[in-house]
């Protein structure tokens, strides 16, 4: 144990880098195994999977199902003393024409210099044919960060660095995929915090998307952040030694990934530290009427959710004292 220590704690100091801003990032606190304990205590997977069935219906932008889920999602949030805006826009678009769009903006603390940004898009997919109501494309995301805050509430004090979530709107296509007709939410978020300035407060962008089907592995598709992504790979073999999950398969691979047009990509361009938590195989029910609640793999969303939750703690500085 002693020479796991050593290691953990050699590439912490390791991870110290400097951004596109100059400014140095990411000081992580290791968390222990009794304070994983802890923190894996505090889920509520009956919550999660309420709030699953809340946001996995049809929510096409500008219709009545998504103007509802856009409003549980910013209500859930503020009941939570978060801070919430909406950053609406206008844009043309394929078969619907003049469409307007809401991005979901959210900070556990508005006044810290930096943030820890989770991302994932909250719209779903139009289809002529069937109700598309994406599950796991990405009302799961979704569903996890809403899930997170609520388990981390009494956790998240605050500090320089904070955690701040968006919800894009429009990250799908309206007719065939491409550099206009897609990412309308993030190309539009990305562009106005750059204007404004506020693009460097970004320490960390890490996007959710595609998960919730049983067989998900996440892999690095971002070399930039290899180091960071790593860390996920370590916290979930160290959870999985420690008994704290269920499973013994390894969902996060440290190996070579393709990685995707995603909500990531605006960012990307703009020198914002990115890693990409995708599916390195799409589900089978992707884009599909099957891609529905029932469909969803709890077990592994939770494990998910652990290892993520772990490695928010560690990167917001946030070990929780326990006392002997």
């Amino acid at each position: 144990m002693a020479l796991v220590l050593t290691f953990v704690k050699v590439y912490f100091k390791s991870l110290q880098r400097v951004g596109h801003d100059e400014i140095v990032r990411y000081e992580p606190t290791e968390l222990n195994l009794d304070q994983m304990r802890y923190l894996a205590g505090l889920s509520d997977l009956n919550n999660l999977r309420k709030t699953v069935q809340r946001i996995a219906v049809k929510r096409v932008v500008n219709t009545a199902e998504h103007s509802a889920v856009r409003n549980y999602i910013v209500d859930y949030l503020k009941d939570l003393k978060w801070t919430v805006q909406l950053d609406i826009f206008t844009e043309k678009v394929p078969i619907f024409g003049f469409t307007t769009f809401h991005n979901i903006v959210a900070r556990q603390n508005p006044n810290s210099k930096k943030f820890l940004m989770l991302g994932c898009h909250y719209d779903s997919k139009y289809f002529k044919n069937f109700d598309f109501v994406a599950a796991m494309d990405s009302a799961v995301p979704c569903a996890m960060m809403l899930n997170m805050a609520n388990n981390l509430k009494d956790q998240l004090t605050r500090s320089e660095i904070s955690l701040m979530f968006v919800f894009f709107d429009g990250e799908e296509a309206f007719g065939e995929w491409s550099e206009k007709d897609s990412l309308y939410g993030s190309r539009h978020f990305a562009e106005l915090w750059q204007k404004r300035g506020l693009l460097r407060s970004i320490d960390l962008f890490v996007l959710l998307d595609l998960i919730g089907a049983k067989n998900v592995t996440f892999k690095n598709n971002i070399l930039s952040t290899s180091n960071l992504f790593h860390r996920f790979v370590q916290l979930e073999q160290q959870l999985s030694k420690a008994g704290i999950l269920r499973s013994e398969r390894p969902i996060f691979q440290f190996q070579p990934g393709q990685d995707v047009d995603d909500d990531h990509l605006p960012f990307i361009h703009r020198n914002v530290p990115v890693i990409h938590l995708i599916a390195a195989e799409y589900p089978e029910v992707w884009h599909t009427a099957k891609d529905v609640e029932q469909n969803v793999d709890y077990p592994t969303i939770e494990q998910v959710d652990l290892v993520l939750r772990m490695f928010v703690m560690e990167y917001l500085n946030l070990a929780p004292s326990l006392s002997i």
